[in-house]
């Protein structure tokens, strides 16, 4: 509130007002002119002021009234790379599907319990459930940063715990009888895929040029999927000597067409092999579920099978020790019997077994 206190004892016009802490505050002038200045202008302020908050309280409510559907695509579209927009678009259609014309603000913890039973009576593994509520909440928390929303109204949920679905990586046979049904660019993919257990994608083997390996020397340097400042942007493998030739075979014709890329589509860098790669498991006459991830998974398998260390494993596969034997390591059925087999008999339970007759001595007690 502003006030004018005209002329005073002192000779100085007044003008008092409150501010915003609610202290009262005075200033005096010489004239009635410059008081009268003074006091317009801190009107005008207190004008604009009134008018600014009823703008934010009508903005906050027609944001308040913002739906799933409109929330979901303004935080797609905030997310600057496309392939992870890609993906996570994939996802988030099903949330839309199911809540795209209800009001952000007015969903609850229920609601994503319903969720995840509705998912799981049409055949999605809990996992996969998961991981679209979790597109959703960071939707949420993305809205209430930048205040369009006033909180998340799923801050408090807590997702049922879903064990990741392990599949057995491929056979060694399986490798070859894909392998050889393959297109040239997949068979790029899975030979370097299960000789440098490189991640499969955009992240990692899709951007590795020609000039991050060294033939002669044997080694390349694939880029890393993950950057921190105690790690190099991309770490060395040694070329296996089984894959050598072939990588100096695909080096020389690319180097006659000037492809940079590795992995290319008629020079063109390749961002997905999905509809190539179901179509080479049709054709090798693989009916189970392999992935082109599941590459990386063989590389690590075959050469813990090998006795291989760990600790190079894991440095190869830039992961740690633990991680490496909790997800990467698969064993099979003729590891796990040669592994009960160095048991020694402690306890004797084994009888020796007689000796067995010869053919003579039988036919002599005939």
């Amino acid at each position: 509130m502003v006030k004018f206190h005209g002329y005073r004892k002192n000779r100085q016009w007044v003008v008092t007002w409150r501010s915003a802490t609610g202290s009262v505050l005075s200033q005096g002038f010489d004239s009635e002119q410059d008081a009268r200045a003074f006091e317009n202008s801190l009107l005008l302020i207190a004008e604009k002021e009134r008018a600014l908050l009823k703008k934010r309280k009508r903005e906050q409510s027609s944001r308040q009234k913002i739906t799933v559907k409109e929330l979901v695509e303004q935080y797609l579209a905030s997310q600057g790379n496309p392939v992870t927009q890609k993906q996570n678009g994939y996802h988030a259609a099903h949330i839309v599907r199911a809540f795209g014309q209800r009001q952000a603000a007015r969903l609850a913890p229920d609601d994503a319990f319903a969720f995840i039973a509705a998912q799981q009576a049409r055949g999605v593994s809990r996992i996969t459930a998961n991981r679209r509520l979790s597109i959703l909440r960071a939707a949420l928390n993305w809205a209430v940063a930048l205040h369009i929303l006033q909180s998340n109204p799923l801050r408090e949920l807590r997702l049922p715990r879903a064990e990741p679905q392990r599949l057995d990586p491929p056979t060694r046979a399986e490798a070859k009888a894909l392998f050889d049904a393959a297109v040239p660019h997949v068979q790029r993919v899975i030979a370097l895929g299960l000789y440098t257990g490189a991640r499969i994608g955009p992240s990692e083997l899709f951007r590795l040029r020609w000039t991050d390996i060294d033939l002669e020397a044997g080694i390349l340097w694939m880029p890393c999927a993950r950057k921190n400042r105690k790690r190099e942007a991309r770490r060395e493998i040694p070329i296996s000597p089984h894959i050598l030739p072939v990588l100096k075979k695909w080096r020389r014709e690319d180097a006659a067409c000037g492809y940079e890329y590795v992995i290319h589509y008629g020079g063109r860098p390749v961002k997905s092999i999905s509809r190539a790669w179901h179509t080479a498991l049709k054709k090798a006459g693989i009916t189970r579920r392999i992935r082109p991830y599941d590459l990386r998974h063989a590389f690590a398998s075959n050469l813990l099978a090998e006795h291989a260390d760990y600790k190079c494993v894991a440095e190869l596969m830039w992961h740690d020790v633990a991680m490496l034997l909790r997800t990467y390591q698969h064993i099979d059925r003729q590891q796990k019997r040669q592994a009960v087999e160095k048991m020694p008999n402690i306890l004797k339970l084994s009888p020796s077994l007689p000796p067995q007759k010869s053919k003579r001595s039988i036919e002599q007690a005939a």
